[in-house]
């Protein structure tokens, strides 16, 4: 539908904030996403290694959608089971 309308991938920026949502963006090529980390607990933050840098983030090397290299967050979904 952007493409359409004469925009290119590189122009959207959605609203997002996790590291869910920088998956997203780098696997479909957008120009980035507004992030804000620290907001929704633990699921809002960025992998343990992750370094802003710039004011930009590099999707990791590590496998799966970065919640995986969260030590908080699996701490928490070890503990509900």
């Amino acid at each position: 539908m952007m493409k359409g309308h004469g925009w290119d991938r590189s122009r959207l920026f959605p609203h997002g904030g996790n590291q869910m949502t920088l998956h997203i963006v780098g696997g479909f090529g957008l120009g980035g996403y507004e992030a804000y980390p620290g907001v929704f607990g633990a699921f809002a933050g960025f992998a343990d290694d992750a370094k802003v840098e710039a004011g930009w983030l590099q999707l990791p090397d590590s496998p799966g959608i970065g919640f995986e290299a969260q030590d908080a967050l699996y701490a928490i979904m070890k503990q509900m089971g």
